[in-house]
């Protein structure tokens, strides 16, 4: 009898049903990994149940291999969703858009990426980011609100406080003392999806001391041949990152090198003025008027317009300081008077001298 032929798969058929996963690691080289440690193959459940003897190993090993044995472990194993476009994700996006007008055109971008995989039926894949601005215009709450309407985990790294390249990406060698696994590879294995939003806040001031170039080992990140396939030299096992989202923030782009600059796609952020700013100075202070649970109405028009003087993070610490003047006069709303009281008392903080023993003037 013969056979009845299969019929050929189009690349239709196959666009119409991609994977909806991907392996973030090799579960072969992670099984690789503990039979090296055990110098046999790892019989997890059954080496309590043998009575094996179980290798003797320093601080560091130990902690390493019970990172390991957990992953072996794990029943989710090595893969993770991939992130699709959804009408759902568009709709958010459009919030998104109105609450963070300065962001118009990223938005804009991440937009077009989810229209194009409603579309083609791919997972969503946009390029690295770089949102340049002064401070306090918002880039930091923009990316986090895109990470939102992605619906997927977001992971903030301050570069300006932890320069720790290596401890990001690729992680320490058990050699190093209190040496742990990649930050990303956590965010990756802890997370639903191959597709996190990574941010790196304050990329220009990602230094460190002169023996290290932290820009030398985001750029293995930034790369697509080599972030598919990256080394975390704790584990030492090979993470795929090639799909993460990176977003990144910077005051001042010259301050960065120019193999970095020309891997991102960089958009200039300017603060809000006019309509725009009393849209986001609104948004600011019903926020805070919130966390109040009720006790405050919604700010008037007024108040809205004082208020907007200054920029969104400044926005933020005086309408809150505001609101304890209302409080104390006993009012279950803001006036002018408040912030008015309230932007002196942040102007004069700045220059305060510090609070302590009287000084007495000695004369000449």
């Amino acid at each position: 009898m013969i056979a009845e032929a299969k019929p050929a798969i189009s690349s239709r058929d196959v666009r119409t049903h991609p994977p909806r996963e991907v392996a973030i690691y090799d579960r072969g080289t992670l099984l690789t990994q503990l039979e090296l440690a055990y110098g046999r193959p790892y019989l997890f459940e059954k080496e309590e149940e043998y009575g094996l003897a179980q290798p003797v190993l320093t601080l560091e090993e130990q902690s390493r291999l019970d990172r390991l044995r957990c992953l072996a472990e794990d029943d989710r194993g090595p893969n993770r969703d991939l992130l699709f476009g959804t009408p759902e994700i568009r709709d958010r996006l459009a919030t998104v858009r109105a609450d963070c007008p300065s962001f118009t055109e990223v938005v804009d971008l991440v937009d077009r990426a989810v229209a194009l995989s409603i579309a083609s039926g791919a997972p969503v894949s946009m390029p690295a980011i770089l949102l340049s601005g002064p401070p306090g215009c918002g880039k930091t709450h923009a990316s986090k609100a895109l990470a939102h309407a992605l619906g997927v985990a977001i992971q903030a790294h301050s570069c300006a406080t932890n320069s720790d390249a290596q401890q990001l990406l690729v992680g320490h060698p058990t050699s190093w003392k209190g040496a742990r696994m990649s930050i990303v590879n956590e965010m990756l294995l802890s997370g639903d999806t191959a597709q996190p939003v990574l941010l790196l806040d304050e990329i220009d001031k990602f230094q460190t001391h002169r023996d290290e170039q932290p820009y030398n080992t985001l750029l293995s990140l930034l790369e697509t041949e080599n972030s598919q396939s990256l080394l975390d030299e704790y584990l030492r096992l090979s993470f795929d990152l090639s799909r993460v989202i990176i977003i990144a923030t910077a005051n001042d782009v010259d301050a960065l090198p120019a193999f970095i600059r020309d891997r991102l796609l960089t958009f200039n952020i300017k603060p809000p003025t006019g309509q725009a700013l009393f849209s986001v100075t609104r948004r600011i202070a019903m926020i805070a008027v919130a966390e109040t649970n009720g006790l405050f109405s919604i700010p008037a028009d007024a108040v809205i317009q004082r208020l907007a003087r200054a920029h969104p993070r400044r926005i933020a610490r005086v309408v809150r300081l505001a609101l304890g003047y209302a409080a104390c006069a006993g009012r279950d709303h803001l006036t002018v008077a408040d912030v008015d009281a309230a932007d002196g008392l942040a102007s004069s903080a700045v220059g305060a001298r510090p609070i302590g023993f009287l000084e007495f003037d000695q004369g000449p």
